[in-house]
This record gives structure tokens, C-alpha cells and sequence, in this order.
């Protein structure tokens, strides 16, 4: 689980930096970080044109501290204004995307405005991922990134989404896709030294402890009052983080945000619940925005209503039925079936940041009708090419290294299953979401075959008492984490409370709230939790439309939403 981050544009970095004692002499120089010298102390190198870099040096293995070292890449976007608050660390989520990654591209466009630009924001790259060292590097051969079927939906980031009715071939490559992919990470990254046993997220939050021990011992940190608390903001997965950091070491809570909510307990149980529950609700948005924005604005505008605008949709899906297609022997089944993964996988992921995305989801609907009376491959190539599609490409770093975590942290809970075993969670999920129903399901496949084992996992009980309370932050609609898993988080924790945003999109950075923001803000600077103001009202959305009251008791959004009902039972 991600931040989608299709059509945004990235931040521009800022040049400019604070002086530090721990600061290299050659502060001119841009450092990589194959340069900079792993420490046990958090010595800080000029990078990136306004950031500072780190190695951590850290055991390899906390339970067995004389295996060997692991190298963990800090980067530091440097506290500017006074009182100086500290070290506030920010986890994106996946699992396995880049921390560093991402606080170059969000820094100053996010999340210093709202953390505050009198603390020092820092994020790493967890083990094994991007330039941790060791690095989950799965060399996987060509086979595996070939021209077969499955290799391609993979390419196309399906493992977070496919559609109801594909042809049980697509399952069965699936399944075959992931017994390959695990046993050849198994080989190239399972060993003892290797990064596999060691990238699970207890072992994470182990790390994140030494870092807040190296902070506490810097000049920087011998400034502050709280030195020895994390204070966090962790966004999707890095949900799950911040629960099993704060059920691991809850003296160590400082001032916590989670964002965007996980349901820990399912997580690790394996279950595929309580994720996609809103996902349908949150896509049926669009046909609302849409209808509001107008045709001027909106390229797949139709008719007079939201619900005109979904038939037209409609009409779309019922041409893409990959079953009917190959019953029939129909010489364009494959094409068929291709497009609607391709689309089903852009209008999931592009419901994490509608503001951003659903302008662009209208322009791409109109393109997909142009080429349904006479679709084959060649004209989906067109497609996939004037809509900026990348098909070629190998399996995502990001995929494996999720993949790493995810499946040494579930340890054996699907691990030999057959594929006739999950036929029936695939009917469950497919009446859960019609968009993302079966790659609930479908995402399990690597686990099944992932023999990397681990002893230092966390299975809870998550919750319980926390030496501060943990402010839990929940969109009323979110794709991938539904507003019941943050009201969760409250009950489990000791004093937590929700932050409720009227919104649609996935964490507090889809629907771009300023009244959020500046709650946040004021629970970084002083501690305070929103009390009974804990409730921010609907603002602007996409096309810059500001809707009035609620999307889930808009009555002219009921047609949409009653259809995509439907459409899970076509």
C-alpha cells in the first residue's frame, strides 16, 4: 500500500541550509550516499541542493547483534526557524517505498509547512530498500520479466488492482508470476547477511529507535526537552509502522500522527480486510465532481446528472468482458482483458489523489471509448502510448521490496496455500470492491511461496497505553484505508483521538485540507490534540469544485454509487 504519484509534479528543493557542527568541512560538495561513511553517530553531509545526508550504522540483526552491520540512509530537510523543536521523522508508507525519495519531492510543499519549519524533518529508506545497505536486490532473470501475460499485468502495477470476471488463466499466471519471483528473492537475498530476514517492520521500528538515540546524543539533539521521543508523522503502511512502534516501545511516543489508517490486527493476520471497503465510494466522487465541474472542464461529461455521466461509464465496462470474450473465441479476448486492467489499475490508484488525478481520469476515459468499436493490440499500444502508459518496464523495485517485508511479516499465514484455496476469497472480494476486489487476493500469491523467515516480527497485541497520545487521522472516503480503521486506532490506544477530514482520497494528502493541516500543525508546535474540534468540513476538490454538506448523503451521487454496486455482480 502507496502514495499514488501519477500527475503531480515534484517540489522544487530549496538551496538553502543550516550550519551544523556535525557538518563535514567540505560543505560546498553534494554528497551521495555511496560516498558518505556509515557512523554510529548521525553525522550529517550537504546533498541534493538543500538537504543533509546520513548513514546509520545500525546491527544487521537486533537479536543477534554480532551477525553483522546494516546501513541505514537518513536525509535531513534542516530546521530554519526558532524555537528549534527537534527531529521529526516521516515515513511515505508502501511497503517499500523510499522515505528519502520521498521527503526530497514533498519537503517543502508538504510536510515542512505542516510539521513546522522549526523542526528538523528527517526520513530514511527502510531495510533493504533503494540505498540501504544491504539492499533487497532479487536480480530477478528474464523469464520473469518477459512477454507472457502475467509479467505484463505486473508491469502494469496490477498487483494493486484488478477487475471482476478475468478468466481464471490470469489467476493461474498469476500464481505462477509469484512462485518465480519468490524463489528467485529467496536465492538472491535470503541468506543470514543478506537484507530478506532482516526487513520486517518490527525490525524497522527497532531502527527508528536507534535513530532517535543518535539524534538524542548529537549537538542538535542535546537541545531539546523530548530528545529521546519520536515524534512522527507516518502516512498508509507507515500506519502499520507507527501501531507496532508504539505497541513495541510506548514510552518512546512523542507527538505521533498516523495517517491514512491501517487496521494492524488484519494486516498481520493477512486477511485483505478492512482496506478496500470504500475504494468503489471514493472512485463514484468522480461522476459527482465531473457533473459539477461541467463539460467545459470536464472531458467525460454527459447528460445531466452524475448518474448520466456513470452510465457512460457503464457502457464501457459491459464492452470489457474478458470471460465472454474467450467463451466466444473473440480474436481481440486478450486485448479486451488487457484494457480493462490497464483502466481498472489507473482508476484505483488515481482515487488516492483525486484533485490531482480525476481531470486526467476524464481525458483517459474519452480515449478508452475511441478505441472500444474496433479494439485489438496494436490500437491498445496506440493507447497505452498517447496516454504516457509504460508497459516495458521490469517488475517495480518497489513491488519486491513490498513484497520483502510484507511476506516476512505474515510469516506463514498463506505460505503453501493452493490456488484453489482462494476461490473463495476471491467471490468475497469481488462483492467487497468492484475496482480492487481480487488484488486483495492476487497480492497474497508471493507469500505463498516466500521462504524468507525471520525472529524478529511483531504480531501485537497492537495498542495499549503511550507516554503521549497518538492523534489518528481518517478521510470520511479512502480507497485503501476506510475511516472504521482510524476509529479503531482510537479504542486500541490508550487517550488517542481522531481526526476526521470530509474528503475523498487516501491519507490527509488526497483531499489537500488546510484545516487539517493546520490541526496538525498545531499538534506538532504544541502538543495540543483537536479535542471536540476534531472534525474538518468539505473544501475545495477537484476542478477546484467546493461541494456543499457531505459526498456520502449527496442524494444525486446514490444513482453512481448504487451502479458500481452492480457492476461487482455483472
Amino acid at each position: 500500500m502507496f502514495i499514488a504519484k501519477l500527475f503531480l509534479v515534484a517540489a522544487a528543493l530549496s538551496s538553502s541550509v543550516l550550519a551544523s557542527p556535525t557538518t563535514p568541512r567540505n560543505s560546498t560538495k553534494q554528497w551521495e550516499f555511496s560516498e558518505i561513511p556509515p557512523s554510529k553517530d548521525l553525522v550529517w553531509y550537504p546533498c541534493k541542493g538543500g538537504f543533509f545526508c546520513a548513514m546509520l550504522d545500525v546491527p544487521l540483526d537486533y537479536l543477534k547483534p554480532k551477525l553483522g552491520r546494516s546501513y541505514i540512509p537518513l536525509v535531513k530537510y534542516p530546521a530554519s526557524t526558532t524555537p528549534y523543536k527537534g527531529m521529526a521523522l516521516t515515513n511515505p508508507g508502501g511497503p517499500g517505498n523510499s522515505g528519502v525519495q520521498f521527503l526530497e519531492g514533498y519537503a517543502t510543499r508538504l510536510l515542512v509547512p505542516v510539521i513546522g519549519s522549526n523542526y528538523d524533518v528527517v526520513s530514511w529508506d527502510p531495510r533493504g530498500v533503494n540505498n540501504s545497505i544491504p539492499l533487497a536486490d532479487c536480480k530477478l532473470s528474464s523469464n520473469l520479466t518477459g512477454s507472457s501475460t502475467a509479467p505484463q499485468l505486473l508491469r502494469r502495477e496490477l498487483d494493486k488492482l484488478h477487475g471482476p470476471n478475468l478468466s481464471q488463466d490470469v489467476f493461474e499466471e498469476y500464481y505462477a508470476q509469484a512462485q518465480g519471483v519468490a524463489e528467485e528473492c529467496g536465492a538472491a537475498i535470503g541468506g543470514p547477511l543478506d537484507a530478506g530476514p532482516h526487513m520486517t517492520t518490527a525490525t524497522v521500528a527497532r531502527d527508528m529507535i536507534s535513530i532517535i538515540d543518535a539524534f538524542q546524543k548529537s549537538h542538535e539533539g542535546k537541545k531539546c526537552g523530548d530528545r529521546g521521543l519520536l515524534n512522527y508523522w507516518g502516512i498508509s503502511y507507515g500506519t502499520f509502522l507507527g501501531q507496532t512502534f508504539a505497541s513495541m516501545f510506548p514510552h518512546r511516543v512523542g507527538k505521533v500522527v498516523l495517517d491514512g489508517v491501517v487496521d494492524a490486527d488484519e494486516w498481520i493476520k493477512y486477511t485483505g480486510r478492512n482496506l478496500i471497503n470504500d475504494a468503489d465510494a471514493t472512485f463514484s466522487t468522480f461522476f459527482l465532481y465531473c457533473h459539477l465541474a461541467g463539460p467545459t472542464a470536464c472531458a467525460f461529461y454527459k447528460g445531466t446528472t452524475p448518474h448520466d455521466i456513470f452510465l457512460r461509464f457503464e457502457n464501457i465496462v459491459t464492452q470489457l468482458d474478458p470471460v465472454v470474450a474467450y467463451a466466444n473465441n473473440w480474436t481481440n479476448a486478450t486485448a479486451i482483458e488487457l484494457l480493462l486492467l490497464s483502466m481498472k489499475s489507473i482508476l484505483f490508484s488515481n482515487s488516492y489523489e483525486p484533485i490531482f488525478t480525476f481531470p486526467s481520469i476524464a481525458y483517459g476515459l474519452v480515449a478508452v471509448e475511441s478505441v472500444l468499436p474496433d479494439l485489438t493490440l496494436e490500437k491498445l499500444d496506440i493507447l497505452e502510448k498517447k496516454l504516457g502508459l509504460n508497459t516495458t518496464a521490469s517488475l517495480p523495485d518497489e513491488y519486491l521490496w513490498g513484497n520483502a517485508n510484507t511476506c516476512s511479516d505474515v510469516g506463514d499465514v498463506v505460505r503453501g496455500d493452493s490456488l484453489e484455496s482462494f476461490q473463495g476469497r476471491i467471490k468475497e472480494f469481488e462483492q467487497v470492491s468492484f475496482l480492487a476486489g481480487e488484488s486483495r487476493v492476487v497480492g497474497s500469491f508471493p507469500c505463498v511461496f516466500w521462504n524468507i523467515t525471520s525472529d524478529d516480527r511483531f504480531t501485537g497485541p497492537f495498542g495499549g497505553k503511550t507516554r503521549n497520545p497518538i492523534l489518528f487521522v481518517s478521510n470520511t472516503l479512502d480507497p485503501i484505508t476506510p475511516i472504521d480503521n482510524g476509529k479503531k486506532g482510537t479504542k486500541i490506544f490508550e487517550a488517542a483521538q481522531l481526526l476526521t477530514i470530509e474528503g475523498t482520497g487516501h491519507s490527509s494528502i488526497g483531499p489537500q485540507n488546510k484545516c487539517s493541516y493546520a490541526k496538525l500543525n498545531t499538534f506538532f508546535q504544541e502538543g495540543k490534540l483537536p479535542g471536540k474540534d476534531n472534525y474538518c468540513k468539505l473544501e475545495a476538490g477537484p476542478w477546484n469544485i467546493t461541494v456543499e454538506g457531505t459526498l456520502e448523503k449527496r442524494a444525486d451521487l446514490e444513482g453512481a454509487r448504487s451502479g458500481l454496486v452492480g457492476l461487482k455482480r455483472v
